[in-house]
C-alpha cells in the first residue's frame, strides 16, 4: 500500500540549517505582501534570523563534538588496549564551538511550521511563495512494503549507540544476534531516531550482527534493513 506525504521539514539537522539560511535571506522581501512578517518588536524576521544563527552554530558544534568524541574514544582505546608501538604523542584536544550567538526559543521547527500556517493563511500565499520559501514541501510516494531502515551503530565499551532515518518510520526494531547463530534475539523496540542498547554478555566481546525492522500501526515492516557485523566490548 502507497501513501502519498508532503514534507516541508527536511528532518536533517544541515537540512533545516539550510532551510533557515534560505527563510532568513528572503523573507523580508514579502513584507509587503505579508505585514505579519514585521509586526511587533522582534518580530519574524528578526527571530527567524537569529534561529538560523542559532541552529548553524548548534549544527556545526554537533559535528565538532563528535569528531572529538570519535578521537577521544580510539585513543583510549590504544592507550589500554594498545598495540604497543602506537604513538601516543598527539593527545586528542577537546572540541572548540567557538562563539555562542543568542539563545533562542526551543523547539524551531515547531515555530516555522506555526509561520507557514499563518502565512497560508494570508490571501497573497501562492505554491510560488512557498516554493521560494522551501516552505511547499515535497509530494513522495512511500511504500511500507519495500521499506528498509537506513541505520548506523558505534560500539563504545559497554553499549552500542544506534541511530536511523525517521522521516516516515518513526519506531523500530533493533535485532541483534551472535555471529554464527541464525535466530535473532528478542526485539528491542524503540521510538526516534536515537538508542543505546546496554549489553551484558556472559563473555567478552562478542562478535554480533544487527539489523533493524520498522514499525508502522503496531506491524512490523516486512523488509529487513542491512545486516551490520560488529565487535562488542562489554568492559574498557
Amino acid at each position: 500500500m502507497k501513501t502519498i506525504l508532503i514534507n516541508w521539514d527536511p528532518f536533517t539537522g544541515p537540512g533545516r540549517v539550510s532551510l533557515l539560511k534560505n527563510l532568513d535571506s528572503k523573507l523580508l522581501g514579502y513584507s509587503s505582501s505579508f505585514p505579519e512578517i514585521t509586526i511587533g518588536v522582534g518580530g519574524v524576521v528578526e527571530t527567524v534570523h537569529k534561529c538560523y544563527v542559532m541552529a548553524d552554530f548548534v549544527v556545526t558544534a554537533s559535528d565538532r563534538a563528535q569528531s572529538s568524541v570519535g578521537s577521544m574514544v580510539s585513543y583510549k582505546e590504544h592507550l589500554f588496549n594498545g598495540p604497543a608501538a602506537t604513538s601516543m604523542i598527539l593527545v586528542p584536544a577537546s572540541a572548540s564551538y567557538g562563539t555562542v550567538p543568542a539563545v533562542v526559543a526551543a523547539d524551531v521547527m515547531g515555530y516555522v511550521g506555526n509561520l507557514r500556517g499563518k502565512l497560508m493563511k494570508n490571501p497573497n500565499w501562492t505554491d510560488d511563495i512557498a516554493k521560494d520559501l522551501w516552505l511547499y514541501g515535497t509530494e513522495e510516494i512511500f511504500d511500507k512494503d519495500t521499506y528498509k531502515a537506513h541505520y548506523s551503530v558505534n560500539t563504545f565499551p559497554g553499549y552500542m549507540h544506534f541511530h536511523v532515518a525517521t522521516k516516515y518510520v518513526k519506531t523500530h526494531n533493533i535485532y541483534i544476534r551472535k555471529v554464527g547463530v541464525t535466530v535473532w534475539e528478542a526485539p528491542i523496540r524503540f521510538d526516534g531516531a536515537n538508542y543505546d542498547v546496554h549489553r551484558v554478555p556472559t563473555t567478552s566481546p562478542e562478535n554480533l550482527e544487527v539489523m533493524f525492522k520498522g514499525i508502522i500501526s503496531n506491524v512490523e515492516t516486512p523488509l529487513l534493513s542491512v545486516i551490520t557485523p560488529l565487535t562488542y566490548n562489554a568492559t574498557i
